[in-house]
């Protein structure tokens, strides 16, 4: 990972406390130094957010309203400013804040770098927490404030490439609920973020993700057939009731042993897996069904008729083999075959 541009400002407001004016922007000045203090950091604040990401989306297309998008682009398209791009986020943010009666301040992080050839910006809300340290001459002990990084409720990252190549979705965030109030609802606000809800990608990379988790558990071909057959029953109930699936639920459906395993693995894994999303019908039935077309010869039969060995794959001969034909069907072959004397001359 290589570490560009960063800067922190602060933004003030009382708890419990809501209206214009009450979250006020306390800017710095310059860009903070690339130093080890930052790198490490970036480093923990990274692991968590890969860990925390519950949303993916891109940004709202009315920018008359949403501002943000259009910082973006000044600054990453067309030159303009870090700092200047980021004391005007920040007052977006802080603007945002002071509707939000529940959100009480805290200092915001920018920082785009780069990681595997990828271009990367993260807008981080980080808090303090209270400790204690130790003089290391005196050996007395005193209190001391550092970001409480484990605990990150709003942060979003932009992956800027493709974001310029508008490819979908190219924003992850964070976001969390006190009660039923949605508190960090004011972060993904003041940035414009949306949520990108396209069923086929959700399902089509959750099921990606459940081949490669039984793959990197090495479970055996009985266990990972189990693992597909129960993201298939849990998103074909969620299907038939119109309801929207869930991760983490699908995740203890899948390995009950563990509840949160999957979940974990697609968010370390970056799998690009909303937190609730519309199971896609004809996606989730591929982990059901095997279709395929030969030529003019249209092949459909159920993933289970492989298991019980009534279809097979002969790879020696490249050929799909049926086991058990009934004799309505031999006979109708027969009779349609050409035969052997036939194809005779004299």
């Amino acid at each position: 990972m290589q570490l560009q541009e960063a800067i922190l400002h602060r933004i003030t407001k009382a708890e419990n406390t809501s209206g214009p004016g009450t979250a006020t922007l306390i800017p710095r000045a310059t860009k903070s130094p690339i130093d080890d203090r930052l790198q490490r950091t970036v480093e923990g604040v990274l692991k968590i957010y890969a860990k925390a990401i519950n949303g993916y989306g891109t940004f709202d297309s009315d920018q008359a309203v949403y501002r943000f998008p259009v910082f973006l682009g000044d600054y990453v398209v067309r030159g303009a400013d870090f700092i200047g791009f980021s004391q005007d986020t920040g007052r977006l943010i802080a603007a945002q804040m002071s509707d939000a009666f529940f959100a009480n301040g805290g200092y915001v992080l920018f920082l785009r770098y780069t990681n595997l050839g990828q271009d990367w910006l993260l807008v981080v809300m980080l808090k303090l927490k209270a400790g204690t340290g130790v003089d290391q001459t005196t050996l007395d002990l005193h209190d001391t404030l550092s970001f409480d990084i484990d605990h990150l409720h709003e942060a979003a990252r932009i992956d800027l490439g493709k974001w310029r190549a508008n490819t979908q979705p190219y924003l992850t965030f964070i976001k969390r609920r006190h009660g039923s109030e949605d508190v960090t609802r004011y972060f993904r606000q003041a940035l414009g973020c949306t949520e990108y809800t396209d069923s086929k990608h959700n399902t089509d990379q959750a099921m990606n993700a459940v081949n490669a988790f039984c793959d990197a558990r090495s479970w055996t071909t009985e266990e990972k057939n189990d693992a597909r057959r129960r993201t298939y029953e849990y998103f074909e109930t969620k299907d038939r009731a119109g309801e929207p699936a869930n991760l983490n639920a699908l995740s203890a459906f899948i390995f009950d042993q563990e509840p949160a395993a999957f979940a974990d693995y697609v968010r370390e894994n970056e799998y690009e897996v909303g937190e609730t999303f519309r199971p896609h019908r004809k996606t989730f039935t591929k982990f059901k069904r095997i279709d395929a077309k030969v030529g003019n010869i249209k092949v459909s039969f159920d993933v289970e008729d492989l298991l019980q060995q009534r279809v097979d794959y002969d790879q020696q001969s490249n050929s799909l083999i049926i086991n058990n034909i009934p004799p309505e069907l031999v006979e109708q072959i027969n009779r349609l075959k050409p035969q052997a004397d036939d194809n005779d001359t004299d």
